[in-house]
């Protein structure tokens, strides 16, 4: 059997989302104050939890949390009653207003969907303790997708599967998996592209279905992508050896030598270099910072904390120069 260590190199991050709407107030409601009190709740019980309007937040910063994906889309759309209330750490936000009046969403890095789990679920508790949640007997919580109907929970990890794509299995893949009620999406979900060879697993539904089943079923079929990564990289390896370990070797003089580097660039090569990693060809003291570059290099991201990221070449330039630091000084 593979070993949950090895797997664990291919997986990003873990997510479990968890769904819960207010009883007696219509979706997608335009009353101002509709979710003022669901925030005074969680930062109530949470002490360590901030809450921030939507409508207070600039356009680069909002664009910058959907970058770290932190937040969706379909939530920048609602500037009227929408409220995020995050962890200190960013690593459990709860989006007040968006699809559904209540999104918790918690990410954990690497393959821990536990930990996931118990923070997100916690929350929803602390909620459901003062606020009335539609829910029925028959489908249980009650959510604006019918496919979230149940326990209103969608788990997912992001896996790094470059083998997997080089190779054109994917869509083969996705196909199968969709047959297990299995999604397999690009970075940023629904309609997004599986950049830097990058997908999110996640479960298509989850009525009659309770969180436990929810989870294993995502694990089980985590792993055996990952044990089919792993042994479609092994192969690569075996008939192109050279081949890789030049385009690794590139990647890594170009991300440490480049003046200016694009964000897709930077993506691309990022990739090749996390593909070196998985096949020791070349090491980092902590490989996660490559997938660390990876989102802390996006545009909006580089324009909320860098005064100087006013123009495209001044983002590139500084692009450049962050990487290269960061992996000259994680390189082993």
């Amino acid at each position: 059997m593979m070993s949950m260590d090895v797997v664990d190199n291919l997986i990003v991050s873990s997510r479990v989302r968890i769904a819960r709407n207010l009883e007696g107030i219509p979706f997608k409601t335009k009353a101002k104050s509709a979710f003022d009190g669901v925030a005074d709740t969680i930062r109530a019980k949470n002490r360590n939890f901030v809450s921030t309007k939507v409508a207070d937040i600039s356009s680069d910063m909002a664009r910058a949390l959907f970058e770290q994906h932190l937040i969706s889309r379909e939530f920048l759309d609602n500037k009227v009653n929408s409220i995020i209330v995050a962890r200190n750490d960013n690593k459990v936000v709860v989006m007040l207003g968006e699809e559904d009046h209540i999104r918790i969403q918690s990410i954990q890095t690497g393959f821990d969907l536990k930990t996931a789990f118990d923070a997100a679920k916690k929350i929803a508790d602390d909620v459901e303790s003062e606020h009335e949640i539609a829910k029925r007997d028959a489908f249980g919580y009650l959510t604006c997708c019918p496919t979230n109907l149940g326990t209103g929970m969608r788990v997912s990890v992001m896996m790094f599967l470059p083998a997997l794509t080089i190779t054109n299995q994917m869509g083969h893949i996705i196909k199968q998996l969709g047959t297990q009620h299995i999604t397999v999406r690009g970075v940023y979900g629904e309609g997004s592209l599986a950049v830097g060879y990058m997908y999110q697993v996640s479960n298509q539904a989850c009525f009659s279905m309770d969180a436990e089943k929810v989870i294993e079923t995502v694990r089980s079929v985590t792993m055996q992508l990952g044990a089919l990564e792993i042994k479609t990289q092994k192969a690569l390896m075996k008939d192109s050896a050279d081949s890789i370990i030049d385009r690794v070797m590139r990647a890594w003089g170009i991300l440490t030598h480049a003046h200016m580097l694009s964000s897709n660039e930077g993506v691309e090569l990022l990739a090749v270099l996390k593909l070196g990693v998985c096949l020791n060809i070349i090491n980092f003291k902590n490989p996660r910072v490559l997938d660390d570059l990876f989102f802390v290099t996006q545009p909006n991201t580089l324009i909320t904390v860098d005064e100087r990221a006013n123009t495209l070449a001044a983002r590139d330039k500084i692009r450049a120069s962050r990487v290269a630091e960061v992996l000259r000084a994680s390189r082993i």
